[in-house]
């Protein structure tokens, strides 16, 4: 049967649109509320569905309903269909006007703390009216935002070299981790790692993995890497941390340049290798980014150019 005859006459916006929330709600009735319509207005634009496409969508169970095989298949779909829409209104607003624009963003804890809030204040004051709306929680679930397109861009330092399939990524900088303490510890006056070893850290995961350039200091020193330290992602908790004047941590050269200064923050002598991967804005691969995305990774490239001019010894490798 011809397109036209079996799809392209029958399979509206409409019922793709009650297919959604019928998935997402994993329920008629609860679809049917979402919507404000009646049950039975529900049932039939799935009924009609399946009739169109020949495939039973959902496998029915007295608590409600789940997707078969099918069904997920056009729920990936479907999705792309009406996110694709949204862009589209989207970026005809923001070249009508770029103050229309929306920006959704995901970001690591790091560049939290210092490139995506000095992009989003320099957009903001260009385009005032701009909204932003920042996705939280952990890498999975941030890289599971981009994928399902609840955010438009994921900024974060690349963990391999090849995005996959699904991903595209835009080099911005390779970021220098810098050994920082606070003013007035018994260690903010070292300046070799011999001499940290047995000290107190605070260290990230990723810092901790084979390969960082955490391992390659200490190995390169004839180290082994500290054996007990604190383990936290988290910005804020390190500083705080820091604050009793007892711990050291690693922190991205580029979250010191762009991030609020600290005038209590120490920043030891002691050299670590740069990463080899960079930092990158992330972007569904096959998907047109989106206006605003655009604008902030032009942004990004300016913020990050402006700051290695003024700090040709930081942030080196800038994208």
């Amino acid at each position: 049967m011809e397109w036209t005859d079996r799809i392209g006459r029958r399979l509206s916006p409409r019922d793709l649109h009650v297919f959604l929330a019928v998935a997402e709600q994993g329920s008629m009735a609860k679809a049917a509320a979402r919507l404000a319509v009646s049950r039975p207005v529900v049932s039939r634009a799935i009924a009609d569905l399946e009739r169109a496409l020949d495939v039973t969508l959902f496998d029915r169970a007295p608590d409600g309903v789940v997707p078969t095989q099918y069904g997920e298949a056009l729920l990936h779909r479907a999705r792309a269909v009406f996110d694709e829409l949204r862009q589209g209104v989207a970026d005809l607003a923001t070249l009508a006007d770029p103050n229309a624009a929306t920006l959704r963003i995901a970001s690591s804890p790091v560049n939290e703390a210092g490139l995506v809030p000095r992009v989003i204040e320099r957009l903001v004051q260009r385009y005032p009216r701009m909204r932003v709306t920042m996705a939280s929680g952990t890498v999975t679930s941030r890289m599971d935002a981009l994928r399902e397109r609840r955010v438009d861009i994921w900024v974060a330092r690349a963990h391999t070299s090849d995005p996959g399939p699904d991903f595209q990524f835009e080099p911005l900088m390779h970021e220098r981790l810098l050994v920082v303490t606070c003013k007035g510890s018994p260690w903010a006056r070292k300046a070799r790692l011999a001499e940290l070893v047995d000290a107190p850290w605070i260290i990230a995961q990723p810092e901790m993995a084979e390969g960082s350039p955490v391992r390659h200091a200490f190995a390169a020193a004839g180290l082994a890497p500290p054996e007990r330290p604190i383990v936290s992602d988290s910005m804020n908790f390190r500083l705080s941390m820091l604050q009793s004047r007892r711990y050291l941590t690693f922190m991205p050269d580029s979250a010191v340049l762009l991030a609020p200064p600290l005038p209590w923050l120490r920043v030891l002598p002691i050299a670590l290798p740069r990463w080899h991967l960079p930092v990158v804005a992330a972007t569904l691969r096959h998907r047109r980014p989106t206006a605003a995305a655009t604008l902030f990774i032009a942004e990004a490239h300016a913020v990050i150019r402006e700051i290695a001019q003024q700090n040709p010894t930081m942030l080196p490798g800038v994208g």
